[in-house]
């Protein structure tokens, strides 16, 4: 290697390396920055998910450190997958997934109930070029919303975001299968939460009174405007 490409080189992993360690105004990587849906916690460590107190029969999986651009254990609470799809990506030395050379895109699992019908949450954090607008959920589109950003000074530049999708009465699947991507190229993700949660709902014989009284109501609501 010559000494000029030596030189390219060692920029180019200093400037990496810039992406996967926050500006110094910015929060620590590796932690949610706001409580967004107002759940709480900050997805450090095991003892404090996103989640803190998950609903009766839902499906949680968050990841704060990516072993690989293929990863199929979360750092914290069950279980679930997430891949970078365009094979152009690799982990920083901060345990980000990242790639200079193409829009990275990502597919993300996790798994559900056949029955039912669910409120599911895509969470992620991101440095750099921002994530598009729009995600994925079994092929049901939703657009995200920005809950924290803030400009990166130094390294490529851009910001650092967190965006959340929330998809409404999503009928049952074996797997709930999750697609979003960056807007461009030097995209680095630093943090990914799934949450799936069971909407509640009412018992035959409850639904069989409701439609009782609100007939007994008409009723009593014609008889009293007859003459």
């Amino acid at each position: 290697m010559s000494f000029k490409s030596a030189i390219r080189l060692a920029s180019a992993l200093a400037a990496i390396g810039a992406l996967s360690v926050p500006a110094t105004a910015l929060a620590t990587s590796g932690q949610w920055d706001t409580a967004a849906a107002g759940y709480g916690g900050n997805g450090a460590t095991s003892a404090t998910p996103w989640i803190t107190t998950p609903a009766d029969g839902s499906s949680l999986a968050e990841w704060n450190f990516f072993n690989g651009t293929s990863d199929s254990a979360p750092d914290i609470a069950g279980s679930g997958t997430l891949v970078e799809t365009t094979g152009a990506a690799f982990v920083t030395g901060g345990g980000n997934i990242y790639s200079f050379a193409a829009p990275t895109a990502f597919t993300a699992t996790l798994a559900g109930l056949v029955s039912g019908t669910w409120d599911i949450y895509l969470r992620i954090a991101t440095l750099g070029t921002t994530a598009n607008e729009v995600a994925t959920l079994n092929g049901l589109t939703a657009s995200r919303t920005v809950t924290y950003t803030e400009a990166i000074s130094g390294g490529f530049g851009g910001g650092e975001e967190e965006s959340l999708w929330h998809w409404s009465l999503v009928p049952g699947a074996s797997t709930f299968t999750f697609n979003f991507s960056a807007s461009g190229s030097s995209l680095s993700l630093d943090q990914v939460a799934l949450y799936a949660v069971p909407v509640p709902v009412p018992e035959p014989g409850a639904l069989g009174l409701l439609a009782a009284g609100l007939g007994a109501a008409a009723l009593l609501g014609r008889r009293r405007r007859q003459p």
